[in-house]
C-alpha cells in the first residue's frame, strides 16, 4: 500500500473510530459488484441463460441490493420483511425466489400476487399454495420449483423425492393444477462439493423431462447455494489444519482447550466461487448409460433451460471487515487475553461450535484514539501522561513492541461469550485503545447472531464506496430518499 493511500486509510479508520464509539462494520458494494459478475461470466462464457439470486441471509445489509438491481439479477428471500427491502431496493418481482420450508401464508401470497418464482419444500405445502393461488385468481399462474430431496443427503430435512412429487402434482383437482405451473426445481446441498452438485443438476434435470412430460411448461433448474471462498493461502490451511486442527493433542493452541468441533474449510479447496461453478457446469451424468446426454451445459443449452443459483458467501467475498475496539488486557501466564468492547455474536462462526479462524490484525491509532470513549488524545498529551505514571507503568510500555498471543473474549458476562478462543501470535503486546480488526467478515459472520445482549447497541455499518469517497451509513433507500 503507498504511503498517501495507506495515510487515508488511517484517518478514515480513526473518524469511523469515533463515531461509531464502539465496534462497526465496513461494507464494500463495489466488490460485491465484481464477485456478481465474475459469476455472471461464467454463464455468459458457456452460452447459459442464468438468474444470480443473492442469498439474502447472509448479511443483512442494505447496500448490497441496489447493486443487484443495477446488475439485473435476483435475490433468495425466505421471510416478508426480505421480500419487502428487495421490492423497496429496486429488485424486480419477477427476480425473487422465496425459498424456507413451509412457509407462512402471507409470504405464500406475497409471492403468487407479485409474480415471484416460489420454491416448494413439500406436497403440504404445494396444496397450500394452489389454494392461496385459486383464491388470489389473479389470471396468471404461480410459478413454482419443486425442491428436490438429494439422493446423497436422504437425511436432510427440506425437499421431497421426484416420486413422491410426482404422485402429489397428478393427485390435484383441475382447478387448482390451472392456478400453478410447475416452472422447474431446485435443491441445496450441504458440503461443498462440485462433483456432487454437478450430479445433482443431473438428476433435478431428469425430473425436469418428467414434469415436461406430464404437461408443465419447464424452464429453470436451481442449483442453490454452497460455493465456497478460501480466506487464506492452501499450504498455510493445510498445514495448520494438520498441526493444530488434525492434532487434539494441540489443545492449548485455544484459550480453555477449546478446540472446535467443525471449521469452514477456510483453505484447500481445489476451487471456489465462480470456478467451482464452472466445474459443476462440466459436470457428466452420474450415470454413465446416460452419458450421451452431456454436460449440465449441454443439457441446459439443449433443452432452453435457465439456470438459478443462490450464492451468499461466495458473493460477499472480500466485501466486509468488522472492526472491535481493545477494552482491556490481561495477562496469562503464556498469552494475554483481550477484552474487547462488543460481543462474539457479532462473530458468529462461534455460535455454532465452530470459530473464525482467519488472523485479525491489531491496530494502534497514531493518534491515541480510545474507541471505547470515541474521543482523541493528542499524543503531545499522552507523553506528558507517560511521564508521571510509576516505574511498574514504565517498564509495561518498554514491552509494548514485544511480541506476545492472545485470545479475544467479549464485553458480556458470560464465560463463553469469546471472539477467538484461538490463541493468536500478534507483533505486539495489545492495550487499551488498540483496534481488533475481523477480515472479510460480510458473509454470514458479521449479522448471522448479533443481538442487543445486555441492551449493547448493534455496532453501527458503515459503507465504503470507494476511492474519493466518504463513508456512509449503511440505510435502505426508503429511508433516505428526501
Amino acid at each position: 500500500m503507498k504511503g498517501n493511500s495507506a495515510q487515508r486509510t488511517a484517518t478514515e479508520l480513526e473518524r469511523l473510530t469515533a463515531l461509531a464509539s464502539g465496534p462497526f462494520h465496513v461494507l464494500n458494494p463495489a466488490q460485491f459488484r465484481s464477485n456478481l459478475r465474475k459469476f455472471a461470466k461464467v454463464c455468459e462464457a458457456v452460452g447459459v441463460e442464468a438468474t444470480i439470486f443473492f442469498a439474502r441471509k447472509a448479511n443483512k445489509s442494505e447496500c448490497w441490493i441496489p447493486v443487484v438491481a443495477e446488475e439485473a439479477q435476483g435475490v433468495d428471500v425466505a421471510s416478508g420483511p426480505e421480500f419487502v427491502g428487495a421490492l423497496s431496493g429496486g429488485v424486480p418481482a419477477r427476480n425473487l425466489v422465496v425459498t424456507g420450508a413451509e412457509k407462512p401464508e402471507a409470504l405464500l401470497e406475497l409471492a403468487v400476487r407479485h409474480g415471484s418464482l416460489l420454491v416448494v419444500d413439500s406436497p403440504s405445502e404445494l396444496f397450500r399454495v394452489s389454494s392461496v393461488a385459486a383464491r388470489i385468481e389473479k389470471g396468471s399462474q404461480a410459478q413454482l420449483l419443486l425442491r428436490l430431496l438429494p439422493e446423497t443427503q436422504t437425511n436432510s430435512r427440506f425437499g421431497t423425492t421426484a416420486v413422491e412429487w410426482i404422485t402429489a402434482l397428478r393427485s390435484l383437482s383441475e382447478y387448482h393444477r390451472k392456478c400453478i405451473n410447475c416452472a422447474g426445481a431446485s435443491f441445496h446441498l450441504n458440503g461443498y462439493s462440485a462433483e456432487e452438485r454437478g450430479h445433482q443438476a443431473h438428476l433435478a434435470l431428469d425430473f425436469l423431462e418428467t414434469l415436461s412430460a406430464d404437461g408443465w411448461q419447464v424452464k429453470t433448474v436451481d442449483i442453490g447455494g454452497g460455493f465456497s471462498i478460501q480466506y487464506c493461502d492452501n499450504t498455510a490451511w493445510e498445514e495448520f489444519s494438520r498441526a493444530t486442527l488434525g492434532d487434539t493433542s494441540r489443545f492449548n493452541a485455544f484459550h480453555d482447550g477449546h478446540m472446535p468441533r467443525s471449521t469452514y474449510p477456510y483453505g484447500g479447496q481445489r476451487n471456489n466461487g465462480p470456478a467451482m461453478l464452472s466445474e459443476v457446469l462440466m459436470t457428466p451424468h452420474p450415470d454413465s448409460e446416460h452419458a450421451a446426454c452431456g454436460t449440465v451445459v449441454d443439457r441446459l443449452r439443449v433443452g432452453h433451460i435457465r439456470l438459478g443459483l443462490e450464492p451468499g458467501r461466495a458473493l460477499l467475498n472480500g466485501c466486509g471487515m468488522s472492526v472491535f475496539p481493545v477494552q482491556g488486557v490481561k495477562e496469562r501466564e503464556n498469552y494475554s487475553i483481550i477484552t474487547a468492547a462488543g460481543l462474539s455474536m457479532s462473530l458468529s462462526e462461534q455460535w455454532k461450535g465452530s470459530e473464525f479462524l482467519p488472523d485479525m490484525t491489531l491496530w494502534r491509532p497514531e493518534r491515541g484514539v480510545d474507541p471505547t470513549k470515541g474521543e482523541t488524545t493528542p499524543v503531545e498529551t499522552r507523553q506528558d501522561r507517560r511521564e508521571q505514571v510509576d516505574a511498574r507503568r514504565i517498564e509495561a510500555e518498554a514491552r509494548e513492541d514485544e511480541p506476545t498471543a492472545a485470545c479475544v473474549g467479549g464485553s458480556s458476562c458470560m464465560e463463553y461469550d469469546m471472539l477467538t478462543w484461538r490463541i493468536v501470535p500478534l507483533t505486539r503486546r495489545p492495550q487499551r485503545g488498540d483496534l481488533l480488526i475481523y477480515h472479510n467478515t460480510a458473509g454470514y459472520q458479521m449479522d448471522k447472531n448479533e443481538s442487543e445482549f445486555h441492551q449493547l447497541r448493534l455496532p453501527m455499518r458503515f459503507v465504503y464506496d470507494g476511492e474519493g469517497t466518504l463513508p456512509r451509513i449503511d440505510r435502505p433507500l426508503h429511508e433516505v430518499m428526501p
